[in-house]
């Protein structure tokens, strides 16, 4: 029988084996070969650039290989190689110091992947953090937040018994299997009460647009995220509007968070003439220049932003202000100057890290820094202050 210490220290053992298990696992493949070709005379089967490659890989990661393999062989030791498992690979993954970075499970990548091609599985809302709490600033009509009457504006203080650490965190523990229910605490002014709701899946939509309320000729577009087909959502959008005698707009970014930069180029690219959008930098300085061509949408806008407007949509925003597209109105931004890319793996889990920083068109990086608006205006007041600008 194992006595309470030899318990204890299998515990922490089992917390601590990821880092060296996870090396040797990722390596172990590459390593083979190079035994397989230093020992069986396989040479021939492969370069000698991709000889020296496993060479290196040896040289540095081994020693590692070799732990484990003798670990593996021990009688007594508790742990085994294969047994790395997807919590050991979260807890590496959010250690690095990168955070943003992140590992999915199999079902988790599946959900992660459907936010961004517009369909949805969860409770139907929008949210975006202030002062350190998840608030909603969003209800999608007719989703199972809307029955349940949550309103924007509400704060989220818990999901199924657990506090929500940020936005994605939220969105994660929001989404799920069609069907399957959550519990959300609320707390509304000094009020707080609890829902079940159960998740459904809807189509979502990243652009809202609608004439401006008493402002004949002025649109209103709410650009919420950028997911696959934002920037032709937000096309036509503009075309909808015109439809209806709209020759002015308000592109609203507030509490918009990012998403797929791709789609932010392409949106920058139809509001911008020709004209530099963005320069990507990679670790050890190889740098990719995006530019708009000559053609534009060729309207007249402002554009709204706030401390919740981040990432892709801060590329939108610092293009459009370098190029002196638009006067930016609202309060600085996040500050996210950081893009991200997913490699998925044969098993359907997959990994996001951050691959490059991007520099606004200024040659400046808006990373920890944010957009400072050309007006500061907050709330109504910047809806207020881009109607003038318009007249």
């Amino acid at each position: 029988m194992m006595n309470e210490n030899q318990e204890k220290n299998k515990r922490i053992f089992a917390r601590r084996k990821f880092r060296s298990g996870f090396i040797a696992g990722v390596f172990a493949c590459l390593i083979a070969i190079f035994v397989a070709t230093n020992t069986l005379g396989l040479g021939k089967l492969i370069t000698k650039q991709k000889y020296e490659y496993y060479a290196d890989m040896e040289r540095k990661y081994g020693k590692y290989y070799k732990i484990i393999e003798l670990i593996g062989d021990n009688p007594i030791a508790d742990y085994k190689p294969e047994d790395i498992n997807d919590d050991a690979l979260k807890e590496l993954v959010s250690s690095i110091g990168d955070p943003y970075a992140q590992y999915f499970t199999a079902e988790e990548y599946k959900e992660f992947s459907r936010r961004y091609k517009g369909t949805y599985i969860g409770i139907g809302v929008a949210v975006a953090m202030e002062e350190e709490s998840v608030v909603v600033k969003y209800v999608f009509k007719n989703g199972p937040a809307s029955k349940a009457e949550i309103m924007p504006g509400d704060i989220i203080v818990k999901i199924d018994g657990k506090q929500p650490k940020n936005v994605e965190d939220a969105a994660n523990k929001l989404t799920g299997k069609a069907g399957t229910k959550v519990n959300v605490l609320i707390k509304r002014g000094e009020e707080t009460f609890e829902v079940e709701m159960e998740r459904e899946k809807f189509e979502q939509d990243s652009v809202v647009y609608h004439e401006y309320a008493g402002q004949k000729g002025i649109g209103y577009i709410h650009v919420m995220s950028f997911i696959d087909g934002t920037a032709k959502d937000f096309k036509n959008a503009v075309k909808e509007l015109q439809k209806e005698g709209c020759k002015k707009f308000i592109i609203d970014f507030r509490d918009n968070g990012g998403g797929l930069t791709e789609e932010g180029v392409k949106l920058a690219d139809y509001l911008l003439p020709s004209g530099k959008i963005m320069t990507d930098v990679q670790k050890g300085g190889k740098e990719t220049v995006r530019t708009s061509n000559e053609s534009s949408a060729g309207i007249r806008y402002v554009v709204l932003v706030n401390e919740n407007t981040a990432s892709a949509a801060e590329i939108v925003v610092a293009a459009i202000q370098d190029n002196k597209g638009a006067t930016i109105i609202g309060t600085k931004t996040f500050g996210k100057g950081v893009t991200q890319s997913v490699t998925s793996f044969k098993d359907g889990s997959a990994v996001k890290m951050t691959m490059s920083k991007y520099l606004r068109p200024n040659g400046k990086s808006v990373d920890g820094v944010g957009i400072t608006p050309d007006i500061k205006a907050s709330g109504d007041e910047a809806l207020d202050r881009a109607v003038r600008e318009l007249k």
